[in-house]
């Protein structure tokens, strides 16, 4: 990871032997007494953070030494056809790390009822995925996850959007061709192996959204998911901010 995450800041605080974090500084870090790495917390600031002492029992001590903002979320939200439990958490994992707005899951009419019964859903345990992506990425903002049951739901949810349906059936135009610079947000669907169907193409069509395809390969759902994010980011100019972190140069 390249940053820890706390959820609250601090200005010092205590972490006890056995806190996994105190585990990955310790061992994996390696910091020692004086040493410096970076922390973040939840929806808010990213920080360096010293190692001020290491006490008898293990307890390790830590202190506040710069604070910077976190990247934001890009302006991009995903619809997605709830997939398989594995390829879900890689999917939390990888549109967490890239900063999307929000996931939408939904239980699609050609995809498996069971995937939704999956213990990652309940209650919340989805959540350590999208840390492990903001830790990833050096980043604090988690995106927001709904579970809803039907497309047409999470369409009346969002109301009149820019949205694209990504689609290797129907669609006449690539993604990029799709998207406008102008775009101030955009939700982006994805469909389960089987692709959408007739009905929920009607639906997406009925509320204007638009089909686009990622050309003409056939890719694993969490590969679409993250071409169709750089693509939508590049376009719409969200990645035309500095890139560099007033931190980095003070962890010597």
């Amino acid at each position: 990871m390249n940053l820890i995450l706390f959820e609250k800041p601090f200005e010092t605080i205590e972490l006890s032997a056995d806190d996994h974090r105190v585990q990955h500084i310790l061992t994996v870090l390696k910091i020692q007494e004086g040493g410096v790495f970076f922390v973040g917390f939840i929806n808010s600031k990213r920080a360096l953070v010293k190692l001020v002492k290491i006490k008898k029992n293990g307890t390790c001590v830590l202190s506040i030494e710069a604070m910077e903002e976190a990247p934001k979320l890009l302006p991009i939200h995903l619809c997605v056809a709830m997939p398989r439990p594995h390829t879900a958490k890689r999917i939390l994992f990888e549109a967490a790390s890239l900063g999307v707005s929000s996931i939408y899951f939904f239980r699609s009419e050609k995809g498996e009822p069971s995937y939704c019964k999956s213990s990652l859903w309940n209650k919340k345990n989805y959540q350590v995925r999208l840390k492990m992506g903001l830790e990833q990425s050096f980043a604090t903002h988690l995106p927001k996850v709904f579970v809803l049951d039907k497309l047409a739901e999470i369409l009346a949810l969002i109301g009149a959007v820019n949205g694209i349906a990504l689609d290797n059936y129907d669609a006449d135009e690539s993604l990029g061709c799709k998207l406008s610079s102008s775009y101030e947000a955009c939700y982006l669907a994805f469909g389960p192996e089987r692709g959408f169907s007739e009905n929920e193409r009607l639906v997406f069509k009925e509320n204007q959204w638009k089909l686009a395809h990622l050309g003409s390969r056939v890719l694993r759902l969490e590969t679409a998911v993250v071409a169709s994010i750089t693509i939508a980011a590049e376009k719409m100019g969200c990645w035309n901010e500095p890139t560099t972190s007033t931190l980095v140069g003070n962890n010597n």
